[in-house]
């Protein structure tokens, strides 16, 4: 029988806290990341992506991979079929890219 330890003190050695509106609000972060989420005000972002965006595409391209992957049958074609998922993808990207531009310029100025 293998002994079981629990951790019983789970305080970070060095925790890490975010300061915001000139010191008023304090708040922690687990990890650098966290940090940088809540430095720069992502959390919203990160949401909307999440539960809007990303299940959409997701169905998207998993169908878009599928109907595009199986038609191809020659090593040629499959350089054509990737050159035109690359294209897609890079619309994707671009348009996720706009969408954070234009929703942090509507936050930051209201």
């Amino acid at each position: 029988m293998v002994p079981r330890f629990v951790i019983m003190n789970k305080k970070a050695k060095n925790p890490l806290y975010v300061i915001k509106n000139n010191g008023v609000d304090v708040e922690s972060a687990q990890n650098f990341f966290e940090l940088l989420l809540k430095k720069f005000n992502l959390e919203p972002t990160l949401n909307f992506i999440n539960t809007v965006i990303m299940p959409t595409l997701q169905d998207y391209f998993q169908k878009l991979t599928v109907e595009l992957f199986s038609k191809v049958d020659s090593y040629p074609m499959l350089i054509e079929v990737k050159k035109i998922y690359d294209f897609f993808l890079e619309k994707v990207i671009t348009l996720i890219f706009e969408i954070q531009q234009t929703y942090f310029s509507k936050t930051k100025n209201a």
